[in-house]
């Protein structure tokens, strides 16, 4: 399909939303690491429940090891900067709310990058969509299959806490914090990932009611 290898062609294809079981196995690829931040013990157990939940269910489970995420941080990154962070403070500025403290030096005014910078820092984007498109082609080689989805970490942390961001080296900050996993799947498939959500959703939901008392 041509939406598979041309990341500006939308996917004529709609996926089937109502959450229901399917009759051919999912194929799901669990995002461990980014290679820079080990995610923590709650939030790699909150991977293996789901991979050893969907294994069970009869769904093919892989580990999921894209390009480098360091590479997509850079140019994310540069892009919310790119202005100079002066439409970050417009909006900001409509309610008066303040940037937190930990993004004030990182979002601190200055003067917008130069247009050939940021001529580069497209062209760098583009290459990175397609060495992911490529990467999630090639998921396919062993068995037929693409993945239809990965899951990963929101954060390598549970949820943050105001004003204790970094003390994440300390258990019980955290401690009955919740867990936040996502579902990313490719461009132009949110149906898809609204399918599976639903699906996760209710086996997760089993899940709780077995092991309850």
């Amino acid at each position: 399909m041509p939406w598979n290898n041309e990341i500006e062609v939308s996917t004529l294809s709609r996926a089937n939303v109502d959450g229901s079981a399917t009759d051919t196995p999912l194929k799901i690829g669990i995002y461990w690491t980014d290679g820079v931040v080990t995610p923590q013990p709650p939030i790699q157990r909150g991977l293996r429940i789901v991979r050893d939940l969907m294994s069970h269910l009869g769904h093919k489970v892989v580990d999921w090891e894209p390009p480098s995420q360091t590479t997509a941080k850079k140019i994310h990154l540069a892009f919310l900067k790119a202005d100079g962070a002066h439409d970050v403070h417009q909006q900001l500025g409509l309610s008066g709310e303040p940037l937190v403290p930990p993004l004030r030096k990182s979002f601190q005014l200055r003067d917008p990058m130069p247009l050939l910078e940021y001529q580069d820092l497209t062209i760098q984007g583009k290459a990175y969509n397609e060495a992911y498109y490529d990467y999630w082609n090639s998921s396919s080689k062993d068995d037929g299959q693409v993945v239809d989805v990965a899951l990963m970490p929101v954060a390598p942390h549970a949820a943050v806490i105001p004003e204790k961001f970094y003390h994440t080296d300390n258990p019980e900050t955290y401690d009955g914090a919740p867990v936040g996993l996502q579902i990313v799947a490719r461009k132009w498939e949110e149906e898809k990932v609204w399918a599976i959500a639903k699906i996760l959703d209710n086996a997760l939901r089993n899940r709780k009611e077995q092991v309850s008392p």
